[in-house]
């Protein structure tokens, strides 16, 4: 690597400020060099689209670049990032701790703003895992024996021995301007919909539920969700309770992190 593209070594980046991803990996192989250039193109894709110090957010390189180049506006995400991060690791065994670098990977070779939804999933397995009361049996997991659809999760009920399948599945709001409850409720209905069509068949192999994972604007919008599903308390057959993600800064500028569900997440 020349002086030129040594600024663009992602590994030795991440390995000073986000350790714990590089940990996740587990060891496994990944094209560095793949993910270098796609830094490097990040870098440009930002001299050309931002202006007044606007965040550009198509990948985590957009996260990655905007803290290297120190705007305070992409801190907080990255600090998320950062922190779920390294509460997965703890919270893992070196036996869980085997699957991991599938979820990391597809965070680090997606290119588009699709790498939410694989942010979605590690944040999901966090939450789960931080109750204490769950086992990573596997990632990816097989839902039927006769096709090849996966579950994103595949946990095991530590006070039962029960096992069963989580497929997450992410709706984004971010740029939708809802302004009623009904309006809300029947965009995610039709998420829900399409996500149940194309995950549910006959015969699984393991009991099967959908956790939405809804990201958002604002706390506007937050709050008109749970307006919307106070009134489905109950979860609806093989649909969870969604949850969203939301960040505080104090006056010190330290971060606090809720990645809960859309019931309790404004609760104090």
């Amino acid at each position: 690597m020349n002086n030129h593209d040594s600024k663009y070594d992602v590994k030795k980046i991440l390995e000073s400020q986000m350790p714990y991803l590089i940990k996740l990996l587990n060891g496994q192989s990944i094209s560095w060099t793949k993910i270098n250039k796609n830094l490097k193109k990040q870098h440009q894709f930002r001299k050309d689209n931002c202006t007044n110090g606007e965040v550009v957010d198509v990948n985590i390189f957009s996260i990655i670049i905007e803290f290297i180049f120190e705007n305070k506006d992409s801190f907080g995400m990255f600090d998320f990032f950062n922190s779920t991060f390294e509460q997965l690791f703890y919270r893992l065994t070196d036996k869980e701790l085997k699957f991991t670098h599938r979820m990391i990977k597809c965070i680090l070779l997606n290119l588009d703003y699709k790498y939410l939804n694989f942010i979605g999933e590690v944040a999901t397995l966090n939450a789960y895992m931080s109750s204490g009361d769950f086992e990573l049996l596997n990632i990816e997991e097989k839902i039927y024996e006769q096709n090849n659809v996966l579950a994103d999760l595949f946990l095991k009920r530590k006070k039962d021995g029960v096992e069963f399948l989580i497929e997450v599945v992410n709706i984004h709001i971010e740029d939708k301007e809802f302004t009623t409850t009904d309006e809300i409720e029947l965009f995610i209905g039709g998420k829900f919909k399409e996500k149940y069509e194309a995950t549910f068949f006959d015969n699984p192999r393991f009991n099967l539920t959908i956790q939405p994972v809804i990201w958002t604007k604002s706390i506007e919008q937050i709050k008109l969700l749970e307006k919307a599903f106070e009134k489905h308390q109950k979860n609806v057959k093989y649909i969870r309770m969604p949850m969203c993600y939301l960040t505080y800064e104090d006056s010190n500028g330290n971060y606090e992190h809720r990645f809960e569900y859309i019931t309790t997440i404004l609760n104090d």
